[in-house]
C-alpha cells in the first residue's frame, strides 16, 4: 500500500481532468463497495482517498468545478466519520456513483 505522501506525489503530477478521472473512479469503487459490509474498511479509506484527492485537486480545477467539489468533500468527510452504517449504505453507493458520472462530464471524459 502507498503512504499518502507517495499518492499525493503521482496525483498532483497528473492534469486537473485525470485528477477528477481519478477522484471519478474512486467514488465509482466506493459505490460498487458501499453496500457490502466485507468492505467497510476499504470504503472507509476510499472516502478518506477521495476527500484527499479533492483538496489536492483544489488549486488545478475550474473554478466552476469548486462548486461541485467542496461541498461533495464535506460530505464525503461527513461518511467517513459515520462510516460504517448498515441503514444508508444503499444511500452512499447511489450518491458516489451520481457524483462519479457527474464528475466524468464536467471533465469532459465521460
Amino acid at each position: 500500500m502507498t503512504t499518502t505522501t507517495e499518492l499525493r506525489e503521482r496525483f498532483t503530477h497528473l492534469d486537473w481532468p485525470q485528477q477528477i478521472g481519478n477522484l471519478a473512479s474512486t467514488l465509482a469503487r466506493i459505490s460498487s463497495r458501499a453496500s457490502s459490509p466485507q468492505y467497510d474498511e476499504l470504503v472507509g479509506q476510499l472516502l478518506r482517498e477521495a476527500a484527499l484527492f479533492i483538496e489536492w485537486s483544489a488549486a488545478h480545477v475550474p473554478p466552476a468545478l469548486l462548486l461541485d467539489l467542496a461541498p461533495l468533500q464535506r460530505e464525503l468527510l461527513l461518511w467517513r466519520r459515520l462510516w460504517p452504517q448498515t441503514a444508508p449504505r444503499e444511500l452512499l453507493a447511489l450518491q458516489a456513483r451520481n457524483y462519479s458520472d457527474r464528475l466524468l462530464r464536467l471533465a469532459d471524459l465521460a
